[in-house]
Formats: structure tokens, C-alpha cells, sequence
């Protein structure tokens, strides 16, 4: 249990889809198209930002149910799917920005134009090609979106917070083979190893705790849509929990893949409550916007 829930917090699901075959597509089930067209046409969509766009299709995705296990733990290889019903940590937040992304990409926005949009975010040079191919930590996800444009990094960018940097060497996924069924390839694995070599001493930037929890600066400058990626303590990992924030009057809240129900939540505690609450498994969070 202690493994998967490890696993659960910090690995991309499987599923995208080919936006260069799309007479290939699989799909979850019947009604992912359907989901996804309804999404895309939602009255209201046009005054929002792009980073409120993120928000929306986040509120809109509660409920959804996790897809750790089925899509990460006892997948060995990559799967082109059209899945907007269920979820790993990162491919829900890849979903709103891809949906938030592909209503800026028409004037009549469909499910073809959030496939695009999704491939690019959620695979290493936005192609999907082998089990590989996917974000396997956080940080890879986050400089591989940053380069790409998709993203970019606000951590430092607000004013008054006590930011920094953390060293970190990520190297879990190796340490912990025997959890992929992927890994017992071994072509999977070497290719592993050599991506967790470009992550040795890597240096992740945060905002300490006490900004998160003391400080009204934090809540006042975060945006609705905004994403955050908490840090562990764990040596070998970078983010244990990530999400969406949102506004509800003077809160500040979280959306996210909840490691304890399964399914995406939005959480009743405000997130400096809940960065309190979990104080002794947080060291800060990282903070990334959708580009405009």
C-alpha cells in the first residue's frame, strides 16, 4: 500500500491519443467524445482567461475516478486512448490544460483539437511514441512543458515570498522496479536509468511553508487555475501531491486526484489548511500557470 501510494502521486497515466492517426483512436468508453465536445462548448468559456479556463474544466471533471492502478502499476505499454472519465494526478491536469488550450485552438473546438493539445502536454516533446515517451516524474513533466511553452514556472515570480531552491536526485522509480509491470522490460528500464541520470542533483524551486500557511501574500497573488505541485521530504522524489487551484469567495481551495478517495476532489479545507494539516509530509509547493 505504502508503494502505490507513492506511485499514485507522481507518475502520468498511460492514456493520449495520435493526432496524426485518428482513425486509430481507442477510446475509454462510448461517451468520451461526447464528454469532451460538451466541455469544449460550455456557455461562459469565452469570458474567461486561460488560466480560468484551467479552473473550470477542473470543477467540471470532479468526481472522476482514479486510474492508478490500471494505467500505471500493471501497464507495459503505451495505449493511445481518448479518456476524459478517469485519471492519474498528472494527466488531470494535463486534460484541463489541453481542454483550456483546445478551446483557443478553433472557433468551434472539438474532441480532434483537444487530442492534439493533449499530446503535446502530456509526452515528452509532445509525441507520443512508447511507454517512455511519458513524464515519469513531475519535473521532468514541468521543464519539458516550460520549454515547450505550454507552461510557465511562477514560483519566483510572486512578490514577497520566501522562495528557494531544493536539491534533489530523483531515482525512486528505479529503486522501486518490481512495482512496474513496464520495468521488467528491460529496454524500459535502461531507458529509466538514463533519464533519472539527467535528474541527479536537480534543483527544484518552492515556496516555504510558512508562506503557504502564515501569509496572506500567497492567497492574494495565486490565480484561479493556478497548479501546484507539493514537495515531499522523501530524498528520491520530487511532488507528492499536485492539483488545480480555484477561488470560492476568499478561499483559496485545491482540486486534485485525492490519494485517499480515489477520485478527483475538490477538497473542503482551504489550501493553507490543508498544507497545516499535512505539514509534516509537505516542504513547500511549487507553483506553475498555463501561457497565455
Amino acid at each position: 500500500m505504502k508503494i502505490y501510494r507513492f506511485v499514485a502521486i507522481l507518475i502520468l497515466s498511460v492514456f493520449s491519443l495520435s493526432s496524426k492517426a485518428y482513425e486509430n483512436v481507442a477510446f475509454h468508453c462510448e461517451g468520451d467524445t461526447t464528454l469532451i465536445n460538451g466541455l469544449l462548448s460550455s456557455s461562459g468559456l469565452s469570458d474567461l482567461t486561460a488560466a480560468e479556463r484551467v479552473a473550470f474544466f477542473a470543477k467540471k471533471l470532479v468526481g472522476s475516478p482514479s486510474a492508478l492502478r490500471t494505467d500505471i502499476l500493471e501497464a507495459d505499454t503505451l495505449v493511445f486512448t481518448v479518456n476524459a472519465h478517469s485519471f492519474t494526478p498528472l494527466s488531470f491536469i494535463s486534460t484541463c490544460i489541453a481542454l483550456a488550450k483546445a478551446y483557443e485552438s478553433s472557433s468551434a473546438p472539438n474532441w480532434r483539437d483537444f487530442s492534439d493539445k493533449y499530446e503535446k502536454v502530456m509526452f515528452k516533446k509532445g509525441e507520443a511514441s512508447d511507454f517512455v515517451s511519458r513524464f515519469l516524474y513531475p519535473s521532468d513533466w514541468i521543464a519539458d512543458n516550460i520549454f515547450r511553452g505550454n507552461v510557465t514556472d511562477e514560483t519566483f515570480s510572486l512578490d514577497g515570498l520566501n522562495s528557494r531552491k531544493k536539491e534533489k536526485s530523483l531515482d525512486y522509480i528505479s529503486h522501486h522496479r518490481d512495482s512496474f509491470k513496464a520495468f521488467t522490460d528491460e529496454k524500459n528500464f535502461d531507458r529509466l536509468k538514463m533519464l533519472e541520470m539527467g535528474f541527479r542533483n536537480h534543483q527544484i524551486p518552492y515556496i516555504a511553508n510558512g508562506d503557504l500557511t502564515n501569509s496572506n501574500r500567497f492567497k492574494n497573488q495565486a490565480k484561479d487555475g493556478d497548479i501546484f505541485f507539493l514537495l515531499t521530504p522523501d530524498f528520491n522524489l520530487d511532488s507528492r501531491e499536485m492539483g488545480i487551484l480555484t477561488r470560492d469567495g476568499d478561499k483559496l481551495l485545491i482540486i486534485q486526484l485525492s490519494p485517499s478517495k480515489d477520485s478527483v476532489t475538490l477538497e473542503e479545507l482551504p489550501f493553507e489548511n490543508y498544507v497545516k494539516r499535512n505539514i509534516k509530509r509537505i516542504q513547500g509547493a511549487r507553483i506553475i500557470r498555463i501561457s497565455k
